[in-house]
């Protein structure tokens, strides 16, 4: 009966502690976001990589190619040289947060990089503080 009780408190205070350490974490960076353009909704993710706007996009607002891991992985290292370090920073633990929580990612990274494929830096992270309200 008392393993139980401990159990349940443990399933309950390690995501509100993770939970407040990131919202600590990324709290600075939303003044920044104010000025950020929206991603064109009316494109598929496809005809947005390949555009001209895509090219000229930095930090934050690189698009996710989340058809491949290895696609991914080289959008983090784009958003990584052209963003700032608090831009990656967030974006990284945007994506930490999410593939532990998103249940449909299955803790699973190259699920989680699908799931998130077409979307900015700044919609990623938009999930991650929609989800803390």
């Amino acid at each position: 009966m008392k393993q139980n009780k401990i159990v349940n408190v443990a399933l309950v205070a390690v995501p509100l502690v993770f939970l407040a350490a990131f919202s600590a974490w990324a709290g600075p960076d939303q003044g920044a976001e104010e000025n950020v353009t929206p991603a064109v909704e009316s494109s598929t993710p496809e005809d947005t990589i390949g555009s001209a706007e895509a090219a000229e996009a930095t930090g934050l607002d690189i698009v996710m190619d989340g058809n491949s891991l290895e696609a991914f992985e080289q959008g983090m290292e784009q958003v990584k040289e052209t963003g700032t370090a608090i831009e990656y920073k967030s974006l990284s633990g945007a994506i930490e947060y999410l593939l532990i929580y998103d249940i449909g990612a299955k803790r699973n990274m190259k699920t989680l990089a699908s799931r998130l494929n077409g979307l900015t830096g700044n919609e990623i992270i938009e999930r991650v503080k929609w989800r803390q309200k």
